[in-house]
């Protein structure tokens, strides 16, 4: 056992190390605690796993204490074969059954294996039992999990002493406790070969970690052993009777110790008292002792092994589970017991008022008027609810009856300077509500209340003239409610009053062009640039904005022809030995992507080209020592490899980028990743957990450069380029010798300092390398390991959950909007004409209202009829309407990438025809990769006639599913891309044998 990499690694696993909110950087212990429950915590969790991690492969793991097996789990959740022994009297009284059968059960949901010893033991019988086995020096991680009492503890480590490798981790729960404070310093003042390594008083009830070391011969001075004695447990261990108590006389002398506020002593009395007799109301106290130590999760187990004994106290016992939930910011929970507290007992106030206020903190407003009025009716004398329900009724715009509710409280409180306040207040608001109103409104947008928010808004608004930031978050609210042509009317307002408010004007741009209003975006960019010409950003839109909506084929090459020709005015009147213009068109490219460029079905390698060397030569103006080219560094020992993306999280754009993670190979790579973005989740926790190097550096260009400088990377990887505005701008640089993008965005990026696109072999064309200004990389198969998806859920709803009729043959379209050409609308009319009760279920399709309505009535059908569009705001959802629709229907020239793998998890059948280049070949390549060919068809008319076939022929469709349910393992987790991929960053580097994947062209 290394204990001093146990003790130099151990800060490096949480985050906010030393501080009172210190949590484990990896979240998968939090998510067992979710899933499983659990009465220890995330963090011991975490420290127990680090002291498995680093014992040697020979040595034992052995906890004494099992409890309800969270910390066994947390101990060896990644270290399945490590020799464990796990110890735990599940006879004595304070264990019931039902705590010991979940406990075995949840770790045999583990599969721990037979190294998992479990001993239904006395822990000194099985002590001396071990002693008699030959595992001399072997056990070199020991934690105490067992009763917090002295005897225990200390005859726990006599005991464990003689087989103990000469270097171990002795680890003591409970530790703040003074019984076992005192056991664990009385057992280091006999035992120099021991020293305190850590003491965490808020892991749990406290953790202490011990070093042992055999050869140490001298551990602390005397006066460090005096001043960590327990006088007040000294004198009570020597006066200590020898005939034994009944559990009735150490319940009372608990109850004592706990009404003096000793709670070490009544404790320690309860627990002795529990030994004896388990007693619902033993466990009543202790759970409200822990509750008064802060000890939350003890405090529920405790009150529901009181629940499981008896009804008695039962409303109370509730109230406390609501205390300690609500502590432990479990609110749900919480909300659930104060409602089970107030029912059983309706004369808790406390649980009434604590219930309105977790109602009024969790935004069930309407909710928690009722509760405080039903707690007044019961307990008219309390003048605090007065308080809650007027503070309530303020937060609601009620002003005059927040005045009533403050008044009823100062009559039953008189001199109150609290409640004067308060009433005070109220009084000078009704005087003049506008600047409440509209403060109201500004916190309620806050946090996304935007119903409310707009109320406020107009109430304020019927009192007084609102200034631009008013219009500008009243349009924002509407926006948010998906009600866009009120949001566009209100930032319409915005810019009339204050034109040169650079963010509305922007926001009104991005409005009117997401509604497919593309006209009057432009419009709308020429007068923002005419206020506003030192912004660069909208001589960019003003110029090169492009349709994310198309009304008719004629607006492709419209546009099409315009963006060239305006690129071009643009690079001629963009003046870089301007030192003004130059900052301003860095800030203007770091707001602004041809995104929908690509969208327009032609091949924009030159248009590409051209914008891409624009945005290079501006990067090379403002930052001439970030764009030369670098030497390849000399390789000693590992080649470094750097990711960097906006989208380091749970995003469509990057979840298959977890595969590359996943099964690289860290004997010959150093991975780093480059975070960007602002959002985290637990895909960014994958991340770094597993990297070598992980940085988030979100806008911060000149420190993310710096800090990728320093890394000296060998290669740097972006997986996407074109979606996000800052990151091209990156891609414009030269940070690493070789730069790479991937298909996160399937279009070249055309910037002059990409050497290398990253492709699919299944994916690309003949004529491939035509498309791309970078050098071409075809990875074996689809190109990624993408993950299967582990949440697919059952199929435990139906149709009529969704309002989708039953009997209908349902065509999904899941697609963004600006997938969808008008060129091919008349495909969806002619499927309608030909199956009975087809349904085309659209997720994102309200933009496409219209132009279906053309094509269904051109061939005498109403679109009503067949289209239907849902607003799927949980994954859930979206997921359980795959299962629930028939067949999935891919866009032409833009296949679906992830939305088609996950109707392949869902064995939904997928119609795709491949177009002409890579991104519209994405259903096609995963189709021939799991061998389900039918479904693929080589023209519009062959996709229509699948299409139908599929509507028509029900057992076709189940025969379809099948196979796509047989041939997952053909698809997902493909780790041949990464050997191949890896193969290509060893010859990129001439470090080994040459890269035998092909290259494009």
């Amino acid at each position: 056992m290394d204990y001093n990499r146990f003790f130099q690694e151990i800060p490096h696993r949480y985050e906010n190390w030393g501080q009172e909110s210190v949590k484990p950087k990896n979240p998968k212990f939090q998510e067992i605690l979710a899933q499983w429950g659990g009465m220890t915590t995330a963090n011991v969790m975490q420290l127990l796993n680090l002291a498995v991690e680093c014992m040697n492969n020979d040595e034992i793991y052995c906890q004494v204490g099992i409890d309800d097996g969270s910390s066994l789990i947390g101990a060896l959740v990644d270290f399945p074969n490590r020799l464990a022994y796990a110890v735990d009297d599940f006879d004595r009284p304070d264990i019931t059954d039902d705590t010991k059968d979940r406990a075995i059960d949840t770790l045999m949901q583990f599969n721990f294996g037979e190294n998992l010893v479990i001993a239904d033991q006395d822990l000194e019988e099985f002590l001396l039992d071990l002693k008699q086995v030959e595992t001399q020096g072997q056990i070199s991680v020991y934690f105490d999990n067992s009763h917090p009492n002295y005897r225990s503890v200390l005859l726990g480590l006599l005991h464990i002493k003689p087989i103990l490798t000469e270097t171990a981790l002795i680890i003591i729960s409970h530790s703040n406790s003074d019984s076992v404070h005192q056991a664990t310093w009385d057992f280091i003042a006999t035992h120099p070969q021991s020293q305190i390594l850590l003491d965490l008083p808020t892991f749990g009830n406290g953790i202490k970690v011990l070093s042992w070391d055999s050869q140490r011969q001298h551990n602390y001075e005397t006066t460090v052993f005096i001043q960590n004695r327990r006088q007040n447990l000294v004198n009570a261990i020597a006066t200590v009777a020898d005939t034994p108590k009944s559990a009735a006389t150490l319940y009372q002398e608990a109850i004592h110790h706990h009404q003096q506020q000793q709670f070490a002593e009544a404790e320690q009395k309860y627990h002795l008292s529990l030994r004896q007799h388990n007693d619902s109301r033993v466990w009543f106290n202790l759970g409200i002792l822990y509750c008064e130590t802060a000890r939350y999760e003890p405090a529920i187990n405790a009150m529901l092994k009181s629940l499981e004994l008896s009804g008695e106290n039962r409303g109370w016992a509730h109230y406390y589970l609501g205390i300690a939930h609500e502590n432990l910011n479990q609110n749900s929970l919480a909300i659930a017991a104060y409602q089970e507290a107030i029912q059983s007992e309706p004369d808790i106030i406390d649980a009434w008022n604590h219930l309105g206020n977790l109602l009024v903190q969790t935004g069930n407003l309407e909710a928690a008027e009722p509760i405080y009025r039903q707690a007044i009716d019961r307990h008219p004398q309390q003048f605090g609810t007065y308080v809650n329900l007027g503070n309530l009724l303020l937060s609601q715009g009620s002003i005059a009856a927040a005045i009533e509710q403050y008044q009823a409280a100062l009559n039953l409180s008189p001199g109150n300077a609290d409640i004067f306040h308060n009433l005070e207040l109220a009084r000078e608001i009704q005087k003049n509500p506008a600047p409440y109103y509209l403060s109201l409104a500004e916190n309620l947008a806050k946090h996304q209340k935007y119903s409310q928010a707009i109320e406020f808004y107009d109430k304020m608004l019927a009192l007084a003239d609102g200034d631009a930031a008013v219009y500008e978050s009243l349009g924002n609210c509407y926006w948010q409610l998906r009600r866009p042509d009120a949001a566009i009317t209100n930032l319409q307002k915005a810019v009339e009053i204050n034109p040169n408010a650079a963010p509305v004007q922007f926001n009104l741009i991005n409005y009117l062009l997401h509604q497919g209003r593309t006209a009057e975006a432009i419009s709308q960019a020429e007068t923002a640039a005419a206020h506003l010409p030192a912004d660069y950003t909208f001589t960019l839109l003003q110029h090169l904005i492009v349709p994310m909506l198309y009304h008719n084929v004629e607006e492709i090459s419209y546009y099409r022809q315009r963006f060239e020709e305006h690129l071009q005015i643009l690079i001629e009147n963009t003046r870089l030995d301007d030192p003004e213009m130059l900052e301003s068109a860095v800030a203007g490219i770091g707001r602004f992507t041809n995104f929908y460029l690509a969208y327009q079905t032609h091949n924009v390698i030159e248009s590409q080209r051209k914008y891409g060397n624009f945005v290079h030569q501006i990067m090379v103006a403002k930052y001439p020592q970030w764009v030369q080219p670098l030497p390849m560094p000399p390789v000693y020992g590992k080649i470094r490899v750097g990711y960097i993306s906006n989208y380091l999280y749970s995003y469509s754009g990057s979840l298959w980028l977890t595969g590359w993670m996943r099964y690289a190979n860290r004997s010959d790579f150093e991975i780093y990743f480059y975070h960007t973005g602002n959002v985290t989740d637990k895909i960014t926790e994958f991340f770094r957990t597993n990297a070598t190097g992980f940085y988030h550096i979100p806008g911060n260009l000149e420190q993310l450069c710096q800090q990728i400088r320093a890394d000296n990377l060998h290669i740097l990887v972006f997986p996407e380029i074109g979606m996000d505005p800052p990151t091209l701008r990156l891609a414009g640089l030269r940070l690493a010798p070789v730069q790479c993008t991937a298909w996160g965005h399937p279009v070249t990026s055309g910037m002059p300092t990409i050497d290398y696109f990253l492709s699919s072999e299944l994916m690309e064309p003949e004529n491939a390398q035509e498309h791309y200004s970078e050098k071409l990389i075809l990875l074996p198969n689809i190109g990624v390991a993408y993950p299967r998806p582990q949440d697919i859920p059952e199929l435990e709803k139906t149709r009529t959950d969704y309002d989708l009729p039953e009997d209908a043959v349902i065509y999904l379209c899941c697609q963004a909007p600006f997938k969808y050409l008008p060129q091919y609308d008349y495909i969806l009319a002619a499927i309608a004409r030909r199956v009975p009760g087809a349904k085309f279920l659209f997720f994102r399709g309200e933009l496409l209202k219209e132009r279906l309505a053309k094509a269904f009535a051109a061939v005498g059908l109403n679109s009503e009829d067949y289209c239907l569009h849902k607003n799927v705001p949980a994954r859930y959802d979206y997921l359980m309407l795959n299962r629930l629709s028939d067949v999935f229907l891919d866009t032409f020239t833009w296949s679906g990438g992830n939305t088609s793998l996950e109707a392949i998890a869902c064995h939904l059948p997928i119609v795709t025809c491949p177009g002409e280049f890579m991104r519209g070949r994405h259903a096609d390549s995963f189709l021939k990769m799991m061998g389900v060919t039918e479904t693929i068809a080589q023209t519009p008319a062959e996709y229509i006639e699948i299409a139908v076939q599929l509507g028509l022929d029900p057992q076709w469709r189940r025969q379809i599913a099948q196979r796509l349910s047989q041939r997952q393992d053909n698809l997902f987790d493909d780790q041949t891309c990464v050997a191949e991929m890896e193969a290509f960053y060893r010859q990129v580097v001439k470090k080994s044998p040459p890269f035998k994947g092909g290259l494009g062209g």
